[in-house]
């Protein structure tokens, strides 16, 4: 019966293994990988890594018996009889306690002193049965304080093994874990010699070129250090071959963003030239044998198995895409934050317009309260109150209504236009008109507030609107596809250096098509002239296109300078203006403004405000201020106008307005776009003759509040001019009866080519034109264009 149960106990035990093993890739890699680590040996025949190996693998019960023989028999081949027992006792031993270290929640740290016990104490076991010296015993603690930390370092390696296919980011622990694996793996192939290639070089040399090329030289230097130090600590060569391996991959990475052809050559050149100074020209003859078989099966390695290797080396390092993908997430985030914003302020907008709205002076509500006032003020102290009010109360209501209605049409009611019905009842006719009469008068002061009120509403809502269409405008340009080229700026960082140029920070953003911007940042070099000498050059070298900055010169504040470059623009643009205020005043209503905004694109732009003086100029700067702050924030202009527009009405009671002229010229392509509301035509004067008229109907803002926009698109070429004037200088052919034909013959006739001069030759024959008497405020813009 014992020995029936003992049996049958033996049948399951095999049957629930069997069950557990399922031969797949990774079963077969785990098991290679127990083979060789089973068989690496380091000095005085100790061989820690395979014990080591299967007390993590007890944690897996799936993989525990296959790797348990694999491990056992690269001991076999690898080590003499006592040694080779004794690692066997130990596998065994594992094996034993496997049920308590395979618990899940056991932390590695346990594990890992467990396996220190059991080595230290089989290892001490071991030289008491051999006699025991001094020197065996500190060689097993030195073998169990490596089984622990090996033990450590495989809890980071083989779990990236078993779920690769699931990873999607990796660590620098697990990295690095998983290279000292390679190299541990490596070492167990260390005595086997193919027609006196060694397999161990072999391996070693493929796995530092295809790091190299995927990991570039900072990570193919390290690879290259750690095998090198792995594979050959057994050995007297040690440092040489930690220095060859080193260098190779250095020098083989650095050539990592050309292709794998000349990768290879650098590896190879690092290679040659560390091996002719160290061991000398006969030891390289020897190796290039097995350089070139690595480099053969590197070449033959498909670049789809390499970019596979790509995942791993970019999680140490840390890379563009990894960047640029971050960044891309970011841009979301605050994409879907500013059309939640956008939305949120649409709807509070259209709330705004919702609102109801008074469309008559007395309802029928008002009217029951001034029919109730009247009746307080002026019946209830009459005498005849009760056959009226009382007996014919319905009758006397609705002849107060009738009356009420007839306030309504006229404005105001008297003796003439009462009701007769209301003469015969009525006794105090006159009182009752004065009391009719005063409060109609307070109605109608509430429903003309009322009104304002409702514009008022309504601007605010056309102003939340804008709001929220420049927040959208601004997550749209968020979409544009946006790359920080981190190798460019690198490149501009040496060029700079070079010209001992220095700089605190760099950005160098690549737009779609082919735009890009550079930001630099640094101390303010005092003089003004370090930029457009040295930098601007220096960085044109570097981009190999020529640019120019964002403003003329760089933006200094205080002892910070910062700079914007952009790709060089076709055409440049320079205005001149003269001006001269009505009857000497030294505050004009004429403002104006001319500047680069963004995307290559420079603005001018002209207001002339109501009346003269103090209030003209109010209202005219506070639209070029507005429309500066608003266009250079990249807002649409017709946003930007809108904007002007509530502001000028919100602003006060009084009627305020003011003319706007801007011009958007488009230095790229020489495109001219022209907004006009209220001003006065403005001009073009070719280059090869003829002048072009540019002329508006639309009404000043800051009148009505639904405005409209008159647009006009040109081109220009090189040498046209385009002359903005205020009606000052329009005006000035009235009493002549000249029109605004004068203004036209006068630009047609000039031959001047300076924009000062030609401004000021309009400004002189407006002059003459009044006798020298200005009847308002005169200016000229005149802007030239020219390539760049």
């Amino acid at each position: 019966m014992q020995r029936i149960h003992i049996s049958a106990y033996r049948r399951r035990y095999i049957k629930d293994v069997s069950k557990g093993i399922n031969i797949d890739n990774t079963l077969l890699f785990l098991c290679v990988l127990g083979f060789l680590l089973g068989r690496a040996i380091i000095i005085d025949n100790l061989g820690p890594f395979g014990i080591s190996y299967f007390i993590y693998m007890c944690k897996h019960k799936k993989y525990k018996i296959p790797v348990f023989f694999s491990i056992a028999l690269g001991i076999i081949l690898s080590h003499e009889g006592s040694d080779a027992l004794r690692y066997i006792i130990t596998l065994v031993i594992v094996h034993l306690i496997s049920p308590i270290i395979s618990k899940e929640e056991d932390s590695i740290i346990k594990i890992a002193t467990i396996g220190f016990i059991i080595s230290t104490f089989t290892g001490i076991m071991g030289a008491f049965v051999k006699g025991i010296y001094t020197y065996d015993i500190l060689i097993s603690l030195f073998e169990g304080i490596a089984v622990f930390v090996l033990v450590y370092i495989y809890s980071f390696g083989i779990p990236l093994i078993l779920k690769r296919s699931m990873r999607r980011a990796i660590s620098n622990e697990e990295i690095i874990a998983l290279s000292i694996i390679i190299g541990l793996c490596i070492m167990g192939v260390s005595n086997v010699n193919l027609f006196e290639i060694s397999l161990k070089n072999v391996l070693s040399l493929l796995i530092i070129i295809m790091i190299s090329y995927k990991g570039g030289a900072a990570l193919g230097a390290t690879i290259g250090i750690t095998i090198g130090l792995i594979t050959t600590m057994d050995t007297a060569s040690s440092p040489i071959y930690i220095g060859i391996y080193g260098f190779s991959g250095l020098l083989g990475g650095l050539f990592n963003k050309v292709n794998k052809f000349v990768t290879l050559i650098g590896f190879i050149i690092g290679w040659s030239i560390v091996i002719i100074y160290t061991r000398g020209s006969y030891e390289l003859v020897l190796s290039l044998r097995e350089v070139f078989i690595a480099s053969l099966v590197f070449l033959l390695i498909s670049e789809e198995k390499l970019k596979y290797l790509e995942r791993f080396t970019k999680g140490i390092l840390g890379n563009e895409e990894s960047a640029l993908n971050y960044i891309d997430r970011v841009k979301e985030i605050i994409n879907c934050r500013l059309r939640d914003i956008q939305s949120a302020y649409f709807e509070i907008a259209t709330t705004f317009e919702k609102v109801r709205e008074k469309d008559k002076i007395l309802d029928q509500r008002d009217v029951a309260s001034v029919i109730d006032m009247i009746n307080s003020d002026v019946c209830s102290k009459c005498c005849m109150k009760k056959s009226c009010w009382e007996s014919k109360f319905n009758h006397t209501y609705n002849l107060f209504v009738k009356m009420l209605n007839i306030l309504e049409e006229e404005g105001r009611i008297d003796e003439s236009l009462v009701p007769k019905d209301f003469k015969r009842c009525c006794i105090n006719e006159r009182e009752v008109i004065k009391s009719v009469n005063h409060y109609f008068d307070l109605f109608m002061l509430d429903y003309r507030w009322n009104k304002k009120l409702s514009e008022t509403r309504k601007l605010v809502s056309n102003q939340i609107k804008s709001i929220s269409n420049s927040i959208g405008e601004v997550a749209e340009e968020l979409n544009e596809e946006i790359n920080f080229d981190l190798e460019m700026e690198n490149n501009i960082i040496v060029e700079l250096d070079k010209e001992n140029i220095k700089v605190d920070k760099i950005c160098f953003l690549r737009r779609e098509g082919d735009n890009f911007e550079i930001n630099i940042e640094k101390n303010a070099c005092y003089g003004g002239s370090l930029c457009e000498e040295k930098l601007i050059p220096a960085v044109s070298r570097a981009v190999g296109r020529r640019l120019s900055s964002y403003k003329v010169g760089c933006r200094s504040i205080s002892d910070r300078c910062s700079i914007r470059l952009v790709n060089s623009q076709e055409y440049v643009a320079g205005t001149h203006v003269s001006s001269l205020s009505k009857d000497g005043n030294i505050v004009s209503g004429d403002n104006y403004t001319y500047m680069e905004i963004w995307d290559g694109k420079y603005m001018v732009a002209l207001s002339d405000g109501m009346g003269k003086g103090e209030k003209a100029f109010e209202e005219s700067s506070l639209t070029i201020e507005i429309l500066e702050k608003m266009m250079e924030s990249k807002i649409n202009e017709e946003i930007s106008i809108d904007t002007i527009n509530n502001m000028l009405i919100l602003k006060s009671s009084d009627e305020i307005f003011s003319t706007v002229d801007l011009s958007i010229i488009d230095l790229k392509d020489g495109s001219v776009e022209s907004v006009k509301m209220g001003a006065c035509p403005s001009f073009i004067k070719r280059a090869k003759g003829g002048v072009e008229v540019i002329s508006s109907s639309s009404l000043p803002v800051g009148i009505i509040s639904e405005i409209k926009i008159d647009r006009d698109n040109r081109r220009v070429k090189e040498g046209d001019f385009i002359i903005m004037v205020s009606d000052g200088i329009v005006d000035a052919g009235k009493d002549k009866q000249l029109g605004e034909n004068w203004l036209y013959t006068v630009i047609e006739k000039i031959d001047k080519t300076n924009p000062a001069e030609i401004s000021k030759i309009i400004l002189d024959e407006a002059l003459k034109l009044v006798d020298g008497n200005p009847q308002d405020d005169m200016t000229v813009m005149v802007t030239k264009i020219w390539r760049n």
